[in-house]
């Protein structure tokens, strides 16, 4: 119609035809909208109702254009964003999307979540002093000829510097070939001897993590099991005391098969208690987490070594990603803080190790020099000694011939020339 000559087109006939197809199709298209809006679910003609009048309050675009950036925005393509009246706040469980001040029904695309600690650092990269406090299992001890002594540690500190956490091991000993190799545990010591070799080893630390592993020799040595939660509390409330920064995981202890100590019906005895004090720990808002060591994803019995009672490898890697969950969940309930600056102590172990190897070798050196210098100065000293030796000889010998000298003038005085 838009092609028809000039002059056919100008015609009254022509124009009334014009006309009335024009106000046809004002009538249908609402009819075809109300139609295409209303078709399928609640939710859809909902939805479509919803980008409809958006179309129309925005005015200066299309509605078909305002649907489909809406749709591609749902979709997560990037390039797209809503107007800035219907920004996405957030998504709620119940299928809410929050707009501004007006909800509407559906799905809006995000950023994937991330849990803390799997795949972020922890504490936006805190710097982790980390004290293993126990007995022979926090030390890595095990008969099998494949368990090098680095226990627990080494597998959780790749776990922890690898999600971007400085680890710094602390302690009194040093156990393992990892590099940083800083320990706090002593084989077949009890709880409450742990507790005294904490008294020694955490104030001049300060760690903001300790990973305690105690009671297994309280089993084996039968120790008043009744009261065990008694001495594992005092233990956990010096720890916190101490260092008060402090962040402590506990754990249950390991299973155990031995029948020479036939330890392991006090170990189904101490483990119900560990448990109720984390729970105790957790009612009184402590920074307190527990790591479960048993159960189903737990150590079992095939998990220990030759002789019942310590874990293999795998048994130890498992220790570790019980423990670093622990942490994870500390770092979720707000718990861990900067460690207390001490002089010395770096925030990562390995080059504080190598800061020590750097001060031996300084040390070393310099006693070389200094060795040097004093071999120097006494050559300095000896050689003084016999310069002054021969300049006490030189004029002894001056003075004696000055002597001779005069004897021989007097006896032949000399004779005056005329």
């Amino acid at each position: 119609m838009d092609k028809l000559p000039q002059q056919l087109s100008s015609s009254p006939i022509v124009s009334m035809v014009l006309a009335r197809k024009r106000l046809l199709l004002l009538l249908f298209v609402p009819l075809i909208l109300i139609i295409v809006l209303f078709s399928g679910s609640d939710g859809e003609w909902s939805q479509r109702l919803d980008s409809f009048s958006d179309g129309i309050k925005n005015g200066v675009r299309p509605i078909q254009d305002s649907i489909q950036d809406g749709l591609n925005y749902v979709a997560g393509d990037p390039d797209v964003r809503p107007d800035q009246d219907s920004v996405v706040s957030y998504v709620k469980g119940n299928n809410t999307v929050v707009n501004g001040n007006q909800s509407t029904t559906g799905y809006v695309k995000t950023e994937p979540y991330k849990r803390p600690g799997f795949e972020l650092p922890l504490a936006n990269g805190l710097p982790l002093r980390i004290m293993a406090l126990g007995a022979s299992t926090t030390r890595g001890d095990c008969p099998d000829v494949d368990v090098d002594n680095n226990g627990f540690r080494r597998p959780l500190r790749e776990k922890l510097t690898s999600i971007g956490n400085p680890v710094n091991f602390v302690g009194t000993q040093r156990i393992g070939n990892m590099t940083d190799n800083d320990i706090e545990a002593y084989p077949g010591v009890p709880t409450h001897i742990i507790h005294e070799h904490a008294q020694q080893a955490v104030p001049p630390t300060k760690p903001n993590l300790v990973l305690v592993n105690a009671g297994s020799n309280d089993c084996f040595q039968h120790i008043d099991i009744p009261n065990f939660y008694k001495r594992y509390d005092a233990l956990i409330q010096y720890l916190l005391e101490a260092s008060p920064r402090s962040t402590i995981v506990i754990c249950t202890i390991l299973p155990t098969w031995d029948t020479r100590f036939n330890g392991r019906e006090d170990v189904w005895q101490v483990n119900p208690q560990i448990r109720k004090l984390a729970k105790i720990y957790e009612q009184q808002g402590l920074p307190v987490v527990f790591a479960e060591m048993q159960g189903p994803d737990g150590i079992q019995d095939e998990n220990l070594g030759p002789d019942g009672m310590h874990p293999v490898t795998a048994g130890y890697e498992m220790m570790a990603t019980k423990m670093f969950h622990a942490i994870v969940e500390a770092d979720a309930k707000g718990f861990l803080q900067p460690a207390e600056y001490i002089p010395g102590i770096l925030d990562d172990g390995d080059e504080e190790r190598m800061d020590e190897e750097w001060l031996e070798r300084f040390k070393q050196q310099q006693e070389e020099e200094g060795d040097a210098r004093s071999a120097e100065e006494e050559e300095i000293e000896n050689m003084k000694a016999e310069l002054a030796k021969d300049r006490a000889s030189q004029r002894a010998k001056k003075v004696k011939e000055e002597e001779e000298g005069s004897r021989t003038e007097k006896r032949f005085p000399k004779l005056l020339v005329v």
